[in-house]
């Protein structure tokens, strides 16, 4: 290719009306994309009310008589109510022992406590997930610090559900 000295190429087409060109080009597919793709599908619902099981263990029995239903429990940090107890339910917590031969074997600890407690929150779905309060995002498997008046635990979020029990 040649270029001659008044910026054409073998004559014929200028570098700037080349580069002109491209720009219109990338403008239009820019337009065309945000404008005429197809949207992706939003599935939202405001100020709903779900229900989110957390699993929380060992406890004692005197952290688990502290807890009532109709109890308000709130994440430490941001101080902001999560739920309102709806349901609790206790069981053994119990330990892995290794045996010799490297087999788990899980046993019964002594008067702890695994609960799972049932909060009726409010908050918005989203494609992203379930949001307490607007800004606090619950996801199962996820940690989080909450307390209520009387208890401060770690609880690890167990199961999230439109219905209670579901």
């Amino acid at each position: 290719m040649i270029i001659d000295k008044q910026g054409r190429i073998a004559g014929k087409v200028s570098l700037i009306d080349i580069v002109l060109l491209l720009i219109f080009i990338g403008l239009l597919i820019g337009f065309g994309y945000r404008n005429l793709a197809p949207r992706a599908v939003q599935l939202t619902t405001a100020d709903t009310t779900f229900y989110v099981t957390v699993r929380v263990e060992p406890l004692r029995h005197f952290s688990i008589d502290a807890i009532s239903i109709g109890d308000i429990f709130y994440e430490r940090h941001e101080q902001q109510p999560l739920g309102v107890v709806a349901d609790i339910q206790t069981q053994p917590a119990m330990d892995i022992i290794k045996l010799p031969d490297g087999t788990p074997l899980f046993v019964p600890m002594e008067e702890k406590f695994t609960m799972f407690m049932t909060l009726r929150c409010n908050g918005n779905i989203t494609e992203r997930g379930f949001f307490i309060n607007g800004n606090t995002h619950v996801a199962e498997g996820s940690d989080m610090i909450i307390q209520s008046n009387m208890v401060a635990c770690i609880a690890r979020i167990y199961s999230i559900s439109d219905n209670l029990g579901g």
